[in-house]
């Protein structure tokens, strides 16, 4: 596993390497605006396969991060009213969003779902990073399945390092220790009222709107 300094996620030579690793079913550790995550290209059945190894995890479908609304709209059926004020109002930020998937997306990326997450994570540098390379990064929090988020380098790498080659991670961006965090708020917007599957980070946000949520 390669570390690179946030500060240099941009230079040449990290970006291309980057581009080619993620383009050909890399992973990567990269830091958000709340946990530490595991991504990679989400159209790619064999990273899902790579990732669901690495986390000890199977069933459950992972949420994608995009940079605009233009990827997003490639990647759901349709995108409710409610979304643009959220949006608007609330993002980029520390919420994930749960739409109904477009039925152009491989069944096997949303592992039999018929719904989607979608993060817009204030982290300007990996939103960056997402429209560069042209496709949807996966993300999910880095630790084995049903054990606490890693948010300290120095635990990841002892933790990630020694993965078995077929389920290895190939980059670590590192920004130094993360705050501990709750993750993300999730909200499921394909039902009304808006139903809150995890009050997470800035949740009070959405209380501030003054929109029914269940």
């Amino acid at each position: 596993m390669k570390t690179i300094p946030y500060e240099d996620k941009f230079s040449l030579t990290t970006l291309d390497l980057m581009k080619s690793l993620l383009s050909n079913d890399g992973v990567v550790i990269y830091p958000t605006d709340t946990l530490y995550g595991i991504g990679g290209n989400f159209c790619s059945p064999a990273v899902i396969d790579k990732i669901d190894g690495i986390k000890k995890r199977a069933s459950s479908p992972y949420s994608v991060i995009v940079p605009n609304l233009v990827m997003l709209e490639g990647l759901v059926n349709y995108i409710p009213d409610i979304f643009f004020k959220f949006y608007r109002l609330l993002l980029p930020g520390k919420f994930t969003f749960i739409f109904s998937a477009s039925s152009s997306i491989n069944p096997v990326l949303l592992k039999g779902s018929n719904k989607i997450g979608i993060r817009i994570p204030q982290i300007p540098g990996i939103l960056d990073l997402v429209a560069k390379l042209g496709f949807p990064l996966i993300t999910t929090s880095v630790n084995f399945s049903g054990e606490k988020p890693l948010n300290d380098p120095t635990q990841i790498l002892k933790e990630f390092s020694n993965l078995q080659s077929q389920n290895s991670v190939d980059i670590f961006i590192d920004k130094g220790v993360l705050p501990e965090s709750s993750g993300s708020t999730i909200l499921d917007i394909t039902e009304e009222p808006i139903r809150c599957i995890r009050k997470g980070e800035d949740f009070y946000r959405i209380e501030e709107l003054g929109i029914p949520i269940i």
